[in-house]
Formats: C-alpha cells, structure tokens, sequence
C-alpha cells in the first residue's frame, strides 16, 4: 500500500489570503535536475521511463494550467529517497463571491 498525504489550510501570500493544498508521497523523490520540467506537457521523468511506468505526461502540465487559471501556483518539493511534495495555492474567494452556505453552522 502506497501512503499519500493530503493537508489544507489557509495561509497568508504577502497580503494576500490563500487556501493551500499539500499532496505528499513518501516515494522515490523527483531528482533535482528533474523537478523543473515536471509541469512541462509529456515530461516524464527517467526512472518512469526506466520502469516502464504508463502515462503521457500530462497530468501535472493540467494541474498546472488549471491552479494558474483561477490565479493560483503549483510547485514541488522533493529530495531523492525522501517523497515528494506538491503544493497548490489558490486566491480564496472574496465575500461577495462566497456562498450562502459558505459559513453554515451546523449547530443550530
């Protein structure tokens, strides 16, 4: 069984209130000759192409291109033989864009 580690908060960007998402895995790493190219389309690394992993190399290019276009970033940690992290940040949503049930208490 693979481990993966999902975690979500809110944190400040400059003055900026953000929500940030954190997918980990205790995997391989990404090299760090690699880690720049991992969100370029059809990049796959060398040890997938080595183990005859399948995919076409899009799925973090998509990721990408999609925190980007509701005006968030993406990017990578990783240390060979230690996992590696991505970490999504996304503008939270001003109040007049909000939901009605955004605040919901469920209390009462």
């Amino acid at each position: 069984m693979t481990w993966i580690g999902l975690f979500a908060s809110t944190v400040m960007d400059g003055e900026d209130l953000r929500i940030e998402i954190r997918v980990a895995d205790r995997g391989p790493g990404i090299p760090p000759d690699e880690q720049p190219h991992i969100f370029e389309p059809f990049y796959r690394g060398k040890r997938a192409q080595q183990d005859q992993v399948h995919g076409t190399g899009l799925g973090l290019s998509l990721v990408k291109g999609i925190i980007e276009a509701h005006g968030g970033t993406v990017s990578v940690r990783s240390q060979p033989g230690k996992g590696a992290e991505c970490v999504l940040r996304l503008p939270v949503a001003p109040p007049e864009y909000q939901d009605e049930f955004t605040h919901f208490d469920r209390r009462g």
